[in-house]
């Protein structure tokens, strides 16, 4: 029997929810408890759903991503935490590490890197993707740095 990993999706663009939550179905021991637009909502699904991750956005209109990821944490310190956001900039991936996030990614990456991201969340490493330079965390997973413009390829 297969374990399920409860993920809940947190974006304020429905779109890229509905997106995530195609692509990850696919996935056969994840499974997706729930989604939510905001941090306000974020917080009520965590306690609803008990999601083992949160896949969350960085920039939302009611609050920067980093403020979630320490909400969420001060909540929920047993939540994983992986935060997907466009901000390539190493700043934002030290800020999210320090807020409590297991790993980050940036949204244009592909598929494959989204879940060895996820699996190596949910499996206790930390996880940045793309380019990460030395003086970063020494127990991390550096991803692959590509990406795919493609768009027939994004969702397939």
């Amino acid at each position: 029997m297969i374990t399920m990993n409860r993920i809940l999706i947190v974006d304020d663009h429905a779109l890229f929810r509905d997106a995530l939550r195609e692509l990850l179905s696919q996935v056969p021991d994840i499974q997706i408890v729930g989604e939510a637009g905001n941090l306000r909502e974020a917080i009520r699904c965590v306690g609803t759903w008990s999601p083992h991750l949160v896949l969350t956005d960085l920039t939302m209109p009611d609050t920067h991503g980093i403020e979630a990821v320490t909400e969420i944490r001060r909540h929920y310190p047993e939540v994983k935490i992986l935060v997907i956001s466009f901000h390539r900039e190493t700043e934002f991936k030290h800020r999210c590490r320090k807020a409590g996030a297991a790993g980050y990614i940036v949204k244009d990456a592909i598929h494959d890197e989204l879940r060895d991201g996820i699996r190596a969340v949910l499996d206790g490493k930390t996880y940045l993707g793309g380019d990460v330079p030395d003086e970063m965390d020494s127990d991390y997973v550096v991803g692959s740095a590509a990406t795919h413009a493609d768009c027939s390829y994004l969702l397939h």
